[in-house]
This record gives C-alpha cells, structure tokens and sequence, in this order.
C-alpha cells in the first residue's frame, strides 16, 4: 500500500498547477529539490502528471519499486 498521502492529486498537471518553482519532497529519506516550471513544460510537456514527475525525481529510490509495493513518501507541497 502506497504512503503517499490520499489528499495529493497526482494525476494534476503541470498545466493545472502554475507555481513557477515545483517543489519536491520525500518525508521519508529527507531527499528534496527544487525544479523549475518553465524547465519541466518545455522538457516534458505541460501535460505530464505529477504522478510521473514524482516517480523520475524519485529514481533510484529503493522504496520507489520494492517488494511491498511503492512505498517511497515523495509529494509535491504545491498540491497539498
């Protein structure tokens, strides 16, 4: 069962959330970063969900895929 909280909408994106600094956080590791809107539409596409920036600002997280399932605590703040 995954840890990330019911109350995000990863399936939002980057269309629908305009903060020009997405910021990224894992509650869990303490890992967190700081990306650029403008950056991620032009590389991405304004269309790309959060779930799927979440999972490529989580690679080589070993909770990400592991045997219980996706257990890794990666969130957006700006979709809380």
């Amino acid at each position: 069962m995954s840890q990330v909280s019911s109350s995000l909408d990863l399936t939002a994106t980057l269309r629908q959330v305009r903060a020009p600094m997405i910021s990224v956080e894992c509650r869990l590791c303490g890992r967190k970063g700081t990306f650029d809107r403008a950056v991620l539409v032009k590389k991405h596409g304004a269309n790309i969900t959060f779930a799927r920036l979440r999972r490529m600002a989580a690679m080589g997280c070993d909770k990400l895929i592991s045997e219980d399932g996706d257990r890794c605590g990666a969130s957006f703040p700006c979709l809380d």
